[in-house]
């Protein structure tokens, strides 16, 4: 009998290039990528982004003439 294991892969981390890199990693090694986990790679990864944006706009703001 053979054992397979489901367990997900540790959560995406640190810059953007380093997640995609560790994504195309795990892809390449046939890694199974179970829904719930790449729905929380996803959620992650728009959450940063929104985070990015709210300082670029404070930043845009800051800078504007009244």
């Amino acid at each position: 009998m053979t054992e397979t294991n489901d367990a997900a892969p540790t959560d995406l981390s640190g810059t953007v290039d380093e997640r995609i890199a560790r994504l195309t990693a795990l892809e390449t090694d046939g890694e199974h990528l179970p829904a719930e986990w790449l729905h929380r790679q996803l959620r992650a990864a728009l959450e940063a982004w929104a985070e990015d944006e709210t300082e670029v706009d404070i930043e845009v703001e800051t800078r504007s003439d009244y």
